[in-house]
């Protein structure tokens, strides 16, 4: 949380680091947004209160969801500017690449993820799971809508599935992968990547490769997260 007065005169954040450095770090970064974008309105009279739900806002339905997708984005371009994300964006998609770029930051794999999607200029998407259920999504603007939803599970077809049910840790190669299990667009090939980690939490990288005239959005919803997808 944040606390300050409504002038922003002063300020103090406190943060749980009960689940490490690198998520304090990142917390530490979004309640400094809030300090900082000036439209930003308190969402208690002493200041901000942040669950860890708002840690992963990216919609802007509502004046809350704006001002906390807001304040992530803030907190993301601090601890992974676009030049220190040079070696990611240089190369084809890989989870490894992002694994060991996230060291290199002090960051999570997650946040570097969504970092990644923000900056990268391929159409690609993230899927994070957990016992083979989606837990949350997103996807760069390109990506076609993945027709899935918050808890269903993975497709059989899915090499995400094989390693998610096989749980050994680690990574995968990135493979080409049923395209109907991913999405409804007709003529795209999927190319997937699963980096599996503990307590069956697993994260899988689509890359798409579309039909040349398709180069449009479809439509669908940028970011498929939380607390539930579209």
């Amino acid at each position: 949380m944040l606390l300050t007065n409504r002038a922003r005169s002063f300020g103090s954040i406190l943060v749980n680091v009960t689940h490490g450095a690198r998520r304090a770090r990142f917390s530490v970064g979004h309640e400094l947004g809030h300090f900082l974008l000036e439209r930003h309105v308190l969402s208690q009279d002493n200041g901000f209160r942040c669950t860890s739900w708002d840690m992963l806002e990216a919609r802007d339905d509502t004046r809350h969801q704006r001002q906390e997708a807001e304040a992530n984005h803030f907190a993301a371009a601090l601890l992974a500017p676009a030049y220190k994300m040079r070696s990611c964006l240089g190369n084809d998609p890989d989870l490894r690449t992002l694994q060991k770029t996230a060291e290199t930051l002090d960051l999570s794999l997650e946040a570097t993820i969504r970092r990644y999607l923000d900056l990268v200029d391929v159409p690609v998407a993230a899927i994070w799971t957990k016992d083979g259920r989606i837990r949350t999504s997103k996807r760069h603007r390109d990506f076609p809508w993945v027709p899935r939803s918050k808890g269903d599970l993975l497709s059989d077809l899915t090499q995400a599935w094989r390693a998610s049910r096989n749980a050994r840790p680690g990574f995968t190669d990135m493979a080409e992968s049923a395209a109907a299990a991913w999405t409804d667009r007709d003529g795209v090939e999927i190319y997937e990547q699963t980096r599996v980690g503990r307590n069956g939490h697993a994260v899988t990288l689509l890359w798409a490769e579309l039909p040349d005239d398709d180069d449009a959005d479809d439509g669908g919803p940028t970011e498929l997260g939380m607390p539930g997808f579209g």
